[in-house]
Formats: structure tokens, sequence, C-alpha cells
């Protein structure tokens, strides 16, 4: 094996080439130049433990997920340069107004610095370790692109709790700058945990989504986080509103059904995702196509606010520990095709007006009839549908590695259970016709939480597993 330690510049014309069983050693304290393109050939490796500055290309062909060594990495030519291979970074810097792609899974575990140009992911993730960071002032200009298949991922500590920005955007025709932002609250981080974030600069593929909506949404993806609750904010730009801007509300549109949060602060363009335990796709609509279903959760109706939700068959209102809240001065219809589900949560404060209603012609926000819920003084609670004080259901064992059992509890009616996954997909569907316990397996499902819906007639309860 032979070991060079370089402490000179290259400035040859041909590729500079560590060939296998070669390893190039770069001393702490010191700077190796490569002018030309660098390749590691399968079997070598770069083991920095200083910087390494690059002005063309860097090419990992090594087969396996490679570390580069302790030092920084910087890219900074005067052309636009690739980082190929599966590398593992200390640190890089980003320093190229002519851009940087990113042509392979790539790691970075301490700071990324992004002082100059853009960083284009298309098809490959780029990583950020748990005690990763990222330096610099993100912009149009200086930022990673995240339109392709590749994310943006994050990974966190185990006992992470705080904010973390993702310097995201598009450069799609002109270069746009639309942040992420994820406040994290008390989860549970397993090793190997991430948030990845892609966007689209373009409507979300929805025949639904009609009249008030963003050319703009945001694919939020997550692993190996549990318990969680998050908020989240997305950044757009007036350009992708099509339609009324103070209309839209920050909606969860991916997995079904579509859950709509608050009004957008159309004063600096921001959508609020708040009380998130799942995460999926969002963008920013007020559809005048109505929706199959749609639940509001953690939404806000201020003083001068004046709006209407809607969905052909059911229409729920808070719950499962979210809130609606009407404000003195706010006004709200709500209307449905089949049913409208108030839940514990949905508040309206004196001055507050709340109107709700089944169509019954297919004409749904538009027309007003009279209110069908009242306020009391306090706004302590509002509903429709009265929660029951007498739990619906019992589901045990609660956590479980495998086996579930849910008992309907206190009504001799027929019963409905839906089990959700983490993502809010659809699991198993049971009718209960005169049973009162169902049991399935989460044996095989990744650990984290699941959901349980149980509806009795009027009555619907939603319990928590937890899957260990």
């Amino acid at each position: 094996m032979v070991i060079i330690t370089i402490f000179i510049v290259n400035t040859g014309s041909a590729d500079n080439l560590i060939t296998p069983g070669t390893i190039l050693k770069v001393q702490p304290g010191t700077t190796l130049v490569s002018m030309d393109n660098l390749v590691i050939k399968n079997g070598a490796t770069l083991s920095n433990s200083g910087t390494v500055v690059f002005k063309k290309n860097l090419t990992n062909e090594n087969v396996s997920p490679d570390s580069l060594g302790s030092g920084t990495t910087e890219v900074s030519g005067t052309v636009q340069q690739t980082i190929s291979g599966q590398n593992i970074l200390a640190n890089l810097t980003v320093n190229n107004s002519t851009g940087v792609v990113i042509g392979g899974n790539t790691a970075v575990n301490g700071n990324l610095a992004l002082i100059s140009g853009r960083v284009s992911l298309g098809s490959s993730n780029l990583t950020l370790g748990p005690l990763a960071a990222i330096v610099g002032t993100p912009s149009a200009s200086v930022m990673i692109i995240v339109t392709g298949t590749g994310e943006l991922r994050k990974e966190f500590p185990a006992d992470y709790s705080g904010t973390f920005v993702y310097p995201v955007g598009d450069d799609t025709g002109t270069p746009e700058y639309s942040p992420v932002t994820i406040i994290f609250t008390s989860p549970v981080f397993a090793l190997g945990n991430y948030v990845g974030v892609s966007l689209k600069n373009e409507k979300y593929p929805d025949a639904n989504i009609t009249g008030n909506y963003l050319n703009r949404y945001w694919n939020l993806s997550y692993a190996g986080i549990t318990n969680f609750l998050c908020n989240a904010t997305f950044q757009y730009l007036t350009d992708d509103v099509v339609g009324t801007e103070n209309k839209l509300s920050c909606s969860k549109v991916n997995p079904a059904p579509w859950i709509t949060f608050g009004p957008t602060h159309a004063i600096t363009h921001v959508l609020n995702a708040n009380g998130l335990t799942a995460l999926g796709s969002f963008t920013g609509l007020k559809s005048t196509t109505t929706p199959m279903n749609q639940e509001l959760a953690n939404v806000i109706i201020p003083n001068g606010l004046t709006t209407c939700y809607d969905a052909q068959q059911i229409l729920t209102v808070a719950g499962n520990g979210t809130t609606f809240i009407v404000e003195n001065g706010g006004s709200v219809t709500l209307v449905a095709g089949n049913k409208i589900s108030m839940l514990n949560g949905a508040k309206v404060y004196s001055g507050g007006y709340l109107h709700g209603y089944i169509s019954t012609n297919g004409t749904f926000c538009g027309t007003m009839l009279a209110p069908l819920v009242a306020t009391n003084q306090t706004g302590e609670t509002v509903g429709m549908e009265e929660v029951s004080k007498t739990p619906l259901i019992k589901v045990y064992p609660n956590p479980t590695s495998d086996r579930v059992i849910v008992e309907v509890m206190g009504t001799t009616e027929d019963a409905s259970i839906t089990v959700y996954s983490m993502l809010g997909g659809r699991l198993y569907q049971r009718q209960l016709k005169g049973e009162k316990k169902y049991q399935f397996s989460l044996s095989g499902k990744p650990v984290g939480i699941y959901m349980v819906r149980v509806q009795v007639g009027d009555q619907s309860e939603i319990a928590k597993v937890v899957k260990k």
C-alpha cells in the first residue's frame, strides 16, 4: 500500500487519479488544490484532515459510501462543477456562482457552508447528519435545488427539540427561494432518522384543486421519527399565486383526505401547518371544486375574516388534539354533503359566527343558510357531534409489537373500524355486525404511531396505537 502526503498544488492538465490501493492523505493545516478533475478509483482513499479545494469535478468510484476524511471539501470553480459518487464529507463549502451538481447520494456531517451558487440535487439525496449545520445566507442565488426526485434530508439527534430551516427552492425559469421550516417538540428519533424535503414549482396534480391555489407544493418525507408533534412553515412567492392570495390556506393534500390548516399570511407569503403528527405533501389552496372529504385542524378564523369550508361527504372539524377557533368578528360557513363532525377543540367565541348545514342539492360553499351551531359567551365548546364522556372504544395492548384488539364499548349498534398508517394510508377496514371485537396485526409494519377510527352511528372516535 502506498501512502502519499501532499503539500503542493497540482497544476497538471490531465485528470488527477487516485489509483486502487492508494491513500492520498492531506494533513491538518494543509490545503490541496485540484485544478483538474479528481477521480478516486474504486479501492482508493482520499483521507483529508485539512482542506481540499476542487476547481473542477470530483468523481468517487468506490462502490460503497466512502468517507473523504475529517477535513473540509471546497468546490470553488468558475464553471459548473459535479460531485459524483457516494461521498461522506465532514464539511462542505460551496463557493461557485455557476453552481454545483450532486451526482450521487452525499452526506455532510459537519458544516455545509453555502457561500455562492446553487446546489442541484437532481435524483440524488443530500443528507445532513445529526450534528450538521448550514452556514451562510441562503437566497435565490445561494440555495439547494430540490425539484427532482432527490431530497435535502436532515437527521436529528436522539434528544432533539427545536427548529431547522431547509434552504430549498427551484430553478424552473427564474430561480426562486422557497424554504421550509420544521419546529419539533419532544419526538422520538431513532438512529438513521431523517426528514426530507423536495418541491415542485407547479400546481399539485389534483383535478379537485381549482380557483385559488399555488403553483408550488412541497413534499416532506420522514423515517425513524415517532410520537412527534411539529409545526411547519412554507415560504412561497407572489408569482406562485393563482386566484386570490388572501383566500388561500395551508393544506396537506397527500395522503388524503385534505387537511386544511390556518389561512395564509398574505403580507409575508407564508403558509403554516401547526400540530402535525404526520408529514406529506403541502400547498396553499382555496379550491372552488369541493373535495370528497376534508379535515380542519388548528385553524383560527380571526376578526374580519369571512370564509367557507366544504366537503362532498364528510367535513371533520378539530378533534384528535387539534383546534378550530372562530374569534370575535370572525365568520365561517361549513357545508357537507353527508356529515359535519364538530369534535373536541372546536370553539366559537362571543361575536364569532358559525354556519353549518348539509347540502341536499349539490350546492356547497356560496349558499348561506341559518346557523346550525350556536355559541356560548366563553367559547368553551361547540359541536353538532357531542363527544361522549364514556370511551367508545378500547384498544389494547398498547404499545404493541404485533397484534392489536379493538373493543367497541357501550353500544349495540353496528360499527365501522378503519386502521391508518403513519402517513394516513388505509391499512385495514372492517364492518362489525353484532361483533364487539376486532383484531389485526402490525407485525412487519414500521415502528411508529397508527390510528384506529371507529364509527358507530353518528359517533366516531380515534385512538392511537404505538408500534414498538
